[in-house]
């Protein structure tokens, strides 16, 4: 869908790299970024593991690193 008929005035690409994104070798991760006073979980669509690599640390006491969900080592809690 053109996102023009949805109202949207400029569309840009936010990347790691320049290369084009395809289908085969992309690389979805999850990580978690400080957001003015929030923290939002934000999925990454990276070409390549080097991309990944690239990404910055997670938010202080989130996931520190990229990951592909699910079961995940959680950092402790405060009340743990």
């Amino acid at each position: 869908m053109d996102p023009r008929r949805r109202g949207a005035t400029a569309i840009h690409n936010c990347s790691v790299c320049d290369r084009p994104l395809g289908q085969a070798g992309l690389h979805q991760m999850w990580i978690s970024l400080r957001v003015a006073t929030d923290v939002l979980p934000l999925l990454v669509n990276a070409c390549s593991v080097a991309c990944v690599a690239a990404l910055p640390r997670g938010a202080d006491e989130y996931i520190p690193t990229p990951h592909k969900g699910g079961r995940v080592d959680q950092p402790p809690s405060d009340w743990d």
